[in-house]
């Protein structure tokens, strides 16, 4: 009995002794393994890793923008008509122009949209148009920027008729400048949030605006009075200003001195360009100060019968703006520029904002129109007779020499 008592206590002792070496032997084992990846992660990287490089930092190098500005559009009369209810059917063939490819598309509106009932052989007879609102939808689609300068916004009992004109716009989401009246120098100009893309330095690019003032004359009855185009003044000192003017004998091929002295008179106040209209028929450009002069544009979406009526030029305006810190806060403004008759001037200027130098580049795109036809770029042929009627590439040539 004595023996088998201390051989089981010797073997006792042996297992206890044995488990705890066991213990310490493991113990061992992970003390390594955490000192090892303890000096792994102190480690400097592989040479594969460090030789890697970092990734672009997206930073802004320069704000772009491309427009089109188009000519007289008017959804009234036989253009409506030949609708036949349809809505979208005087815009269903403006994609041939590239729509996606420009940020924005203005247009000389001729017409107010309202909802009275004007009946077709009416409007011929006295040329009082009125538009349906039911077309602004489709139009909008692609019109980004109406001018309300012109002799036929009046046509729906003056302001009232206007008023109305600029609520459906505003419901569409679409930004509107000018008046038929020019005396009227609080509506003369507007400064629009106009649609931009910023470049930043891993080539990709984001969507903003710039804003710009758009300033719109109606000179179709009369000449300027003093102090009228004084109003843009203000806008030019401190940003970029696209101006507009509705002047011209109708169904003439070129300028006439009339036309030529108000346009002087408008660059002379610092716009970047002048497009003018009114004759629907093409007309000639001109460079003078360094400046675009484009005198007509004709008609876009129209509804007249000869060949001349029925052909557009539309500008093409490709716009750069290196981006420093001063643009940059023009666009931080740009959001509170869309609102008709908002501070963004007064904005601007109480932020010590200085005016933007914008590189512009120019083409001129013939398009095709009239009675029932639907508008749509014109072909190669009708495209060399608009080039040679605004003697294109003279203009292009003075434009370069004119430098930037």
């Amino acid at each position: 009995m004595r023996y088998e008592a201390g051989h089981t206590y010797r073997k006792t002792h042996r297992l206890v002794a044995g488990l705890i070496g066991l213990a310490l032997i493991i113990l061992a084992i992970i003390s390594y393994q955490l000192l090892f990846r303890s000096k792994m992660a102190q480690q400097p990287a592989t040479t594969q890793a460090s030789s890697t490089p970092p990734a672009p930092v997206a930073t802004p190098t320069a704000v772009n923008g491309k427009y089109l500005l188009n000519g007289t559009v008017t959804w009234a009369r036989a253009v409506e008509q030949q609708a036949h209810g349809d809505y979208a059917q005087p815009f269903s063939q403006l994609d041939s122009f590239g729509r996606s490819q420009y940020d924005a598309w203005s247009t000389d509106f001729e017409c107010p949209i309202t909802n009275n009932t004007v009946p077709y052989q009416a409007q011929i007879d006295t040329l009082v148009f009125n538009c349906r609102p039911e077309f602004l939808p489709f139009a909008a689609k692609y019109f980004n920027i109406f001018d309300l300068a012109n002799n036929h916004t009046d046509n729906q009992g003056g302001e009232k008729g206007l008023d109305e004109t600029r609520q459906h716009l505003e419901a569409a989401g679409v930004q509107y400048f000018g008046t038929f009246d020019p005396a009227d120098s609080q509506n003369v100009c507007e400064v629009i949030a106009l649609p931009v893309r910023i470049l930043q330095a891993d080539k990709s690019e984001q969507k903003s605006a710039l804003p710009v003032a758009f300033c719109g004359w109606h000179y179709f009855y009369r000449k300027p009075q003093p102090g009228e185009i004084d109003v843009m003044d203000k806008y030019a000192r401190v940003m970029p200003v696209f101006a507009f003017a509705e002047m011209g004998v109708e169904y003439h091929p070129k300028a006439d001195d009339t036309q030529i002295e108000i346009a002087h008179q408008i660059i002379d106040h610092g716009p970047e360009f002048l497009i003018a209209n009114n004759p629907h028929w093409v007309q000639n450009t001109e460079v003078y100060r360094g400046k675009l002069i484009v005198y007509s544009t004709g008609n876009f979406i129209f509804d007249q019968l000869d060949t001349e009526t029925q052909r557009s030029a539309s500008i093409d305006v490709t716009m750069t703006v290196p981006y420093d810190d001063n643009v940059a806060k023009w666009v931080a403004l740009a959001p509170q520029c869309k609102a008709f008759h908002d501070d963004c001037l007064a904005k601007a200027e109480a932020q010590g904002l200085t005016k933007v130098k914008l590189q512009l580049k120019y083409g001129v795109i013939a398009g095709q129109n009239g009675y029932k036809q639907i508008t749509h770029k014109a072909d190669d042929a009708t495209q060399k007779a608009i080039e040679d009627r605004t003697n294109w590439p003279q203009t292009l040539q003075a434009l370069q020499s004119a430098g930037p």
